[in-house]
């Protein structure tokens, strides 16, 4: 009868090599799990550090849409818009907004469609007649000015990559958009408003007497 020789040695050191694989492997896939975790989350932080400056940029433009008198459109608006917008940053970087004067680029005023939820943008500066026109007709109307958009960027200044660029993403262009609308005037139902109103008798009368042509 014969008796093989059997080498422990050397399956050792196959059984090591075979460890040594099975780490390396590991090793890189929490590397990979490592880099989706906390490149992602810097992701979120700098996207929504974006869409804020967007919505107060947007905002700050609706609020000056018409001139005072109502008369007309303010042309100022995407002045206004943009000097709002790049007043923000993100990681410290402040957000690029593409828009140097006028109706285009990064900053349009236009008009917004809540049937649709489109935004169209329209740089006429003559407000259409509101008179005897209905909510449905104003929405459907293209040359009703109500809305301002506007869109921020970092792109020339990336958002910065930790993990995955050992993957090959070095950094991530990134925007966001808002638009601010004027909205019509709503409807209150009984008791959603519990607290009680004055009115200054001087703005419902006239000389004393109370006509309903009056205030």
């Amino acid at each position: 009868m014969t008796i093989s020789n059997f080498n422990i040695s050397s399956l050792k050191d196959d059984q090591n090599g075979a460890v040594a694989v099975l780490v390396a492997v590991i090793l890189i896939v929490l590397l990979g799990f490592a880099a989706l975790a906390i490149d992602l989350s810097n992701i979120f932080v700098a996207q929504n550090e974006l869409q804020n400056a967007a919505d107060a940029a947007s905002l700050a433009g609706a609020r000056f849409l018409y001139s005072d008198d109502g008369a007309s459109i303010n042309e100022n608006a995407n002045q206004i818009a943009y000097s709002a917008a790049i007043a923000n940053s993100s990681e410290g970087n402040p957000v690029e907004v593409n828009w140097t004067s006028g109706n285009g680029g990064d900053v349009q005023r236009g008009h917004w469609s809540f049937n649709t939820k489109m935004f169209t943008p329209n740089d006429s500066t003559t407000p259409v007649d509101l008179w005897d026109v209905s909510s449905d007709e104003l929405d459907a109307d293209l040359n009703f000015i109500n809305a301002i958009q506007v869109t921020v960027r970092r792109e020339s200044t990336p958002i910065t990559s930790y993990f995955a660029r050992i993957f090959g993403f070095e950094n991530f262009q990134k925007s966001a958009t808002a638009v601010a609308y004027i909205g019509f005037a709503g409807t209150l139902t009984p008791h959603d408003v519990d607290q009680p109103i004055a009115i200054c008798k001087e703005s419902i009368s006239q000389d004393g007497i109370y006509s309903c042509s009056i205030g």
